[in-house]
C-alpha cells in the first residue's frame, strides 16, 4: 500500500477482531463459498502489508468502528450510537440519519475502514495460487491506495454507501467483498454484523447512490433498512451450488464439539 520495500507481515482480510463475533455460544463459525461450506475456525489472510500499512489501517478506521457491531447477545453498539439523534428523513425504503449531526459517528474512520478492505480485495485474490483479484477496480485501485495513504481525497467516480440493519440483527455473520448485481456500472459490497458498505465505480453511477454517498455528501447519510432477505437470498444461493464438508453435518448435530 506504502509502494516501499519492506518485509510484510500476515494480514487479514478482514480484521482479526471480527472473527471474534462468528463465535456463537460453543460453536464454530460456517464458512461459505462458491464451492464448498464448511464449520472452521481458520481466518483469511495473506502475507499483504507492511507492519505500517497495517497500523495505519487500524488507526485509520479499525479500532474505532470493530467494538460497536452487532452480537449474537443482541448488542449492537453502532445502531445505538447512531439512533442517538433523531432520524433526518423517514420513508418506506428506509429511515435517514445524517451523520454530520452526530458527533458520535466517526465519519472519516467509518470510510478509511470500508476502503480499507475494498482496497485490499482489489489487489490479492485471497485464494491461494489464483491471481485475479478478490474484486476488479482496475485503474481504480490507485486512487483508493492515495486515499489510505492520505495523498489524495476521497477518489472520484466512487460512491460509498452504508446500510444498517434494524435490531434484533439475526445475521451475525460477515460476507467478503463480491461483485454486485447492478449493471450500470461495477459495484461492490461487503457485509459485517448489522453494516453493510457498497462501492460504487464509474462514470455511470445512478443519481441516488451519488445523492446517497456516506463519503462525499456533506451531511454523510446512512440508511437504517431491513436488507435481511437480501442476505438470506446470497446465502440460499451460496448453500444449493456449493459442497457441503464432511465435517458440517458432525458440527450442526452437535455445535459445541
Amino acid at each position: 500500500m506504502c509502494l516501499e520495500t519492506k518485509n510484510v507481515v500476515s494480514s487479514h482480510l478482514i480484521p482479526a477482531r471480527v472473527y471474534d463475533y462468528l463465535h456463537g455460544p460453543g460453536t464454530h463459525p460456517i464458512a461459505m463459498s462458491s464451492q464448498i461450506v464448511m464449520a472452521t475456525d481458520r481466518e483469511l489472510r495473506w502475507p499483504l502489508l507492511c507492519v505500517d500499512c497495517e497500523d495505519r489501517l487500524n488507526k485509520g478506521g479499525e479500532m474505532w468502528l470493530l467494538p460497536l457491531f452487532a452480537t449474537y447477545e443482541g448488542l449492537f453498539p453502532f445502531y445505538d450510537l447512531l439512533t442517538k439523534c433523531k432520524p433526518d428523513s423517514v420513508a418506506p425504503e428506509g429511515i435517514g440519519y445524517c451523520a454530520s449531526r452526530n458527533p458520535a459517528i466517526e465519519v472519516d474512520k467509518m470510510i478509511h475502514f470500508a476502503m480499507g478492505i475494498f482496497f485490499k480485495a482489489a489487489v490479492h485474490s485471497w485464494k491461494g495460487k489464483t491471481k485475479e483479484p478478490m474484486i476488479e477496480l482496475g485503474p481504480y485501485a490507485e486512487s483508493v491506495r492515495t486515499f489510505l495513504m492520505d495523498e489524495r481525497g476521497f477518489p472520484q467516480r466512487m460512491t460509498l454507501n452504508v446500510g444498517v440493519l434494524p435490531p434484533p440483527v439475526k445475521a451475525i455473520s460477515c460476507c467478503y467483498p463480491y461483485r454486485g448485481s447492478n449493471t450500470a456500472c461495477h459495484n461492490y459490497l461487503f457485509y459485517i454484523c448489522g453494516i453493510e458498505f457498497a462501492l460504487g465505480v464509474g462514470n455511470q453511477i445512478d443519481l441516488v447512490a451519488r445523492q446517497t454517498c456516506f463519503a462525499s455528501n456533506p451531511l454523510h447519510p446512512i440508511i437504517v433498512t431491513d436488507y435481511s432477505e437480501d442476505l438470506r437470498g446470497n446465502f440460499n444461493r451460496v448453500w444449493k451450488q456449493a459442497k457441503k464438508a464432511k465435517n458440517l453435518e458432525k458440527h450442526m448435530k452437535n455445535p459445541k464439539k
